[in-house]
């Protein structure tokens, strides 16, 4: 290839059994990507991006992190953290319900990794399992505003099986 960079992300979890046989699960990801040698810049499509139903529930996909000042698009970032606490109880043998609060931001530049604020969201969620996987339906709900939104609302996300 032409360009030269280098990308690590290292993410962990961390799950207690509590009573009811409820689970508390404590997830973190941390990413960093970086040009080196001629390369100028890293591909959009090498970048971190948030917001959405795996990483910030309560915003936009990839709505977390920088935007293209002209088009408002993301453009992803050299850096991100992104942390969530979920807490899931179940109901039945298959059903479970789940409440969240996922926290965290993408930086453009991977020297300005931890500064700023972090984006903040939290809500509920149903666990169903099925033969064919786990299907989620979680509505989250932002906690801090969104670039170009005039007012908060929160956004719904499906999703069928886990992702790899």
């Amino acid at each position: 290839a032409d360009r030269d960079f280098y990308r690590t992300k290292l993410s962990g979890s961390y799950y207690i059994p509590l009573k009811w046989n409820s689970v508390l699960e404590f997830k973190t990801q941390v990413g960093f990507v970086d040009e080196y040698d001629d390369s100028a810049k890293v591909p959009i499509f090498e970048r971190f991006f948030a917001g959405g139903a795996r990483t910030i529930r309560g915003y936009e996909e990839r709505g977390v992190g920088p935007q293209d000042s002209a088009t408002s698009d993301p453009i992803g970032g050299e850096s991100m953290i992104v942390s969530n606490i979920e807490y899931t109880i179940p109901l039945l043998d298959y059903v479970k319900v789940a409440a969240f609060f996922d926290s965290g931001n993408v930086w453009g530049d991977i020297d300005d990794f931890g500064s700023g604020e972090f984006k903040s969201g939290s809500g509920l969620g149903l666990r169903v399992k099925t033969p064919v996987g786990p299907i989620k339906l979680d509505y989250g709900y932002p906690l801090n505003d969104e670039p170009g939104e005039d007012e908060r609302t929160g956004k719904f996300y499906f999703s069928v099986s886990r992702g790899f």
